[in-house]
């Protein structure tokens, strides 16, 4: 009998330049964490980058890093990634040398160990020449030496770019206590010629709100984000009560992403003397969310997009920016939106891909509220609509059967379903469409415990995953 193996860190290269590249590679992440003998600890941001000879024409790639704790051999544990990548049809036999591929993956490190096989070396013979490798790895460990050139992966990354000089230090966030405040700093700022790029959030921020952050800060002149837990938008006190808050270390965070302004402010502060008694508005001042609304999170929480766009549009008089950015996790929630902003004739809704941890899971504020073993459990969501995914790449096309099948999976893990639904993302309706789909994007809300959580996974690979 063999002797089990101690688990060593391994660090993996991911790529993709078919398809919808980063649902291609979460997919596989939360494959490989299902994985018997496979534990994924950390992965690296998304590295956008041009193609490494090969045919010319091809889409760029979409690279990172992660790292895993394995009992696995070196050659079993590259048995594994390539199977994953079979799963997604990449044909390593007949594929043309540097081509396209939907799914790349490379063993870069397995703990210490040194080999020169037929089909494996390692550390892996090429990663200190590449760049869109040693830019993700560089985020993991930036301080590993490496063996061929003697230097640190941080230091080899920015002797490939001839880049070493010292960037500028960003200047210290502001931060305000009050909305009109912001409305003047702001107002000050488009005087000056500044474009503003604003994210609305309700605070506890995670990974996910710091990449619209950083988005906005790298499309805009300033970046501008609001904390503001909405009662409006809250149909049940209790939930209210139980959202987490931290605005002193939300600013911390939000520094670091390159924000110009933080702000916050109370509902009496956004709405000044409009406030009634029992702590709501007027009914003259609720803004009805329209027929994106309809369905779904709108019947499960009555009031919840009126509250929304209530505030939103509030937000965007304050703030007046030229663009807002949303996360796709709540996608119903982005179509009213980009309702208002139509309405309203600005501004520019820019709406990116949902931020997921290394098993899958959506991020979110909530996921703050979930136990170790539920938020595991949890992981479960993204390998459902994984299959649903899946069903579609096989052909299916029936908003019932799919939703069926996704409903399925999930009571199959004991979630307690709220909804799993097909829709048709760009001509939104409160019920399943009858006829075959064009287009189909999967919902779902569950509750883990005593948390709702919410998730949604485009089917189809359209080119940019918003309406």
């Amino acid at each position: 009998m063999n002797a089990q193996r101690e688990p060593v860190r391994a660090l993996l290269a991911l790529g993709s330049n078919l398809g919808d590249r980063r649902v291609e590679l979460e997919l596989a992440l939360a494959r490989l964490a299902r994985e018997p003998g496979v534990r994924l600890l950390e992965v690296s941001g998304w590295h956008e980058t041009d193609p490494v000879g090969g045919p010319p024409g091809q889409a760029r790639y979409l690279n990172g890093v992660a790292r895993v704790e394995t009992a696995l051999g070196p050659r079993e544990l590259l048995q594994r990634l390539q199977a994953l990548e079979a799963r997604a049809g990449r044909d390593r036999a007949h594929e043309l040398r540097n081509g396209p591929r939907r799914l790349d993956l490379d063993l870069l490190f397995h703990g210490e160990a040194s080999l020169d096989e037929p089909g494996l070396q390692l550390p892996h013979p090429r990663l200190e020449q590449r760049e869109f490798v040693l830019g993700p790895l560089a985020e993991l460990e930036p301080e590993r030496r490496l063996a061929r050139s003697g230097l640190t992966v941080r230091e080899q990354l920015l002797r490939l770019r001839g880049d070493d000089a010292a960037r500028p230090a960003a200047a210290p966030i502001v931060r305000l206590n009050d909305p009109q405040s912001a409305q003047a700093w702001c107002r000050e700022q488009r005087a000056r010629g500044r474009s503003i790029g604003f994210v609305p959030t309700m605070g506890a921020l995670h990974a996910g709100h710091l990449e619209l952050a950083r988005r906005a800060a790298a499309e805009n002149d300033r970046a501008v984000v609001s904390v503001f837990v909405n009662p409006l938008q809250f149909n049940d006190p209790a939930d209210f009560a139980r959202y987490p808050r931290d605005f002193e270390g939300d600013s911390r965070l939000l520094a670091g992403a390159g924000c110009a302004l933080v702000f916050t402010g109370t509902l009496e502060q956004f709405f000044p003397g409009r406030v009634q008694a029992d702590g709501g508005l007027a009914p003259q001042l609720w803004l009805e969310p329209g027929p994106s609304a309809a369905g779904l999170e709108g019947s499960r929480r009555p009031g919840h997009f009126r509250g929304v766009a209530t505030i939103v549009a509030r937000l965007f008089e304050l703030i007046e920016p030229a663009r807002a950015y949303f996360g796709q996790k709540d996608f119903q929630q982005t179509l009213v939106v980009q309702d208002l902003a139509r309405a309203r004739g600005a501004p520019e809704i820019v709406i990116c891909p949902t931020s997921r941890e290394p098993g899958g899971l959506a991020r979110s504020s909530r996921n703050q509220l979930l136990s170790p073993a539920e938020r595991e459990r949890a992981q479960g969501l993204f390998a459902a609509l994984g299959l649903a995914r899946e069903a579609w790449i096989g052909g299916v096309r029936e908003a019932r059967a799919l939703g069926e099948l996704l409903r399925a999976e999930l009571l199959r893990h004991e979630f307690d379903v709220e909804y799993a639904e097909i829709r048709d993302p760009e001509r939104w309706t409160a019920l399943a469409p009858e006829n075959p789909l064009e287009r189909a994007i999967a919902l779902l809300a569950v509750r883990v415990g005593r948390t709702r959580l919410i998730d949604n996974l485009r089917l189809d690979e359209p080119s940019s995953g918003v309406r």
